[in-house]
């Protein structure tokens, strides 16, 4: 009677183990899908949807709305990613934590220094009042833009990389 309840209780515990492996790798899955699926919907479909259909400053306006949401999406996504990562049943290995780091600091680098920076321009070439002042933000906003477009691009191959590898562990 005793060994019955000792397996039944082993039982419990193998089965909420599991479970918990589960939930936690489940969690990593879908906060890498999410996050790729993201860059993707809004680097391929939406912005260039957006600019064109609508005039470019209204475009640019639309699109600094929707900024703030998908660099929150993407914060929320790589901070999941690295705690299921960090708890997960996955063996830890040294690719993995370097791609998991480069989508972490790729997000936040673009959505916390890059995006404030060019939206900051956006707002002095609007105020301008010189032609030349004007043509110098526009510069710095290129610039800035061709940097986001880059941490954009390389977050996006990292998920991807990180995506194919952990889909080989599976």
């Amino acid at each position: 009677l005793m060994a019955a309840r000792d397996d039944e209780l082993n039982n419990l515990t193998t089965n909420s183990s599991l479970m918990t492996s589960q939930t936690i790798n489940f969690i990593h899955l879908l906060s890498l899908v999410c996050w790729i699926g993201a860059i993707v919907f809004f680097s391929f479909f939406t912005a260039p949807a957006v600019f064109k259909t609508l005039d470019r400053p209204t475009a640019g306006e639309l699109i600094g709305v929707i900024f703030p949401r998908y660099y929150f999406l993407g914060y929320l996504c790589s901070v999941l990613l690295l705690i299921t990562y960090l708890l997960g049943a996955q063996a830890v290995s040294a690719w993995k934590t370097g791609l998991i780091l480069v989508i972490i600091s790729g997000t936040f680098i673009a959505g916390m220094v890059v995006q404030p920076k060019a939206r900051n321009l956006k707002i002095k070439i609007k105020s301008s009042e010189s032609e030349e002042d004007r043509k110098d933000c526009e510069t710095r906003f290129r610039r800035l833009h061709s940097l986001s477009v880059q941490l954009n691009s390389t977050v996006l191959l990292a998920g991807l990389t990180l995506l194919w590898l952990t889909a080989e562990g599976l």
